[in-house]
């Protein structure tokens, strides 16, 4: 009789099992007559996370045939995993990480995606913001040596390109500097409570992580030297210089220098052509209010959409065509 029992316990746990477990995206439209899209992004205090936000929200509310759910996530190389395992439609990742995926480098080496992955269009630059708290002796990078540095989640492209940075410029993980893998929000927390030295924070800019430290705690922001800026980019095109406005953080008044990478939105080559148009459509049909929710959407154009990104998607590539063609005429 204990026997049955356990089988019959087993049998249900492999159905439960089976139910809750991770299943492809559908690309079929539902009953009304819109696709159900699954957009993954980054942690909830990220940029990305916000931008996705209001991706889902303007397309919901304005676009014919589309319906977004928008998804936190691990960040960019968990996104290229969770579309290589068909469990999303889009995802919003660095550039560097797709690149990387594209091609078989850096975190996917010798596993190349170039079957799978493709491009929908390019967003904004992702600068690094480095901060640290005031009074910690931290004046510039080789300041970081012997500190605790929040390098991102562990496995992140947050914290693959922090340990690519932190390596080229001479300070490798527990020789240099005592890494700390956190999410942006860890990190927030983590200096707060005066745990953490220094974080890494890859997010548009203004980064609210670092808006929100900003008003709990003394900060200040470490500048990079165009050497510096010339050693990464040497090891990693994808990785280049770029300039903070002054201003964007009240503590920065000045211009500086830092690093950054490009932001794409990416899907698989499997996604149906209409399905993609449908989603570029509505993205550039409501564009103004998208920018709305960051500073940094302001650098999206049609023009250059399609530019420095990987391979585009068909589905793409024809709206960018009929955009063109119309205007032509």
């Amino acid at each position: 009789m204990k026997s049955k029992i356990w089988l019959i316990v087993v049998l249900l746990g492999c159905v439960i099992l089976t139910a809750c477990g991770p299943s492809a995206a559908s690309t079929e439209k539902d009953k009304n007559g819109n696709y159900q899209i699954i957009m993954t992004t980054a942690g909830t205090s990220g940029t990305f996370y916000a931008v996705g936000a209001a991706i889902a929200q303007n397309l919901n509310n304005n676009a014919d045939g589309i319906d977004i759910t928008n998804q936190a996530s691990g960040g960019s190389v968990e996104n290229i995993r969770l579309l290589d395992r068909d469990e999303v439609h889009f995802a919003i990742v660095g550039g560097d990480s797709a690149v990387g995926a594209y091609n078989g480098t850096h975190e996917f080496e010798g596993n190349p995606k170039n079957d799978m992955l493709r491009g929908v269009l390019s967003m904004y630059s992702q600068p690094l913001s480095l901060v640290v708290l005031e009074g910690s002796g931290i004046e510039s990078f080789s300041d970081l040596k012997g500190k605790r540095v929040a390098v991102g989640a562990p496995g992140s492209g947050s914290e693959l390109k922090s340990r690519e940075v932190l390596e080229v410029l001479g300070l490798p993980y527990d020789k240099g500097v005592k890494q700390q893998y956190l999410s942006f929000a860890d990190a927030v927390e983590g200096m707060k409570d005066k745990q953490i030295d220094a974080a890494f924070i890859w997010a548009g800019v203004p980064a609210p992580a670092v808006q929100e430290l900003g008003s709990a705690r003394d900060i200040k922001l470490i500048h990079f030297t165009q050497e510096e800026v010339d050693k990464v980019a040497e090891s990693n095109p994808s990785i280049f210089g770029h300039s903070i406005k002054g201003g964007a953080y009240k503590q920065e008044p000045e211009d500086f220098l830092t690093l950054a990478i490009n932001t794409q939105i990416v899907t698989r080559a499997d996604v149906p052509d209409e399905l993609v148009y449908t989603f570029v459509k509505g993205f550039f049909d409501n564009l103004e209010e998208i920018q709305l929710a960051h500073e940094s959407l302001n650098e999206i154009t049609i023009e250059n959409a399609d530019k420095e990104t990987v391979e585009i998607h068909p589905g793409a590539k024809k709206y960018y065509e009929d955009v063109r063609a119309t205007a032509e005429k």
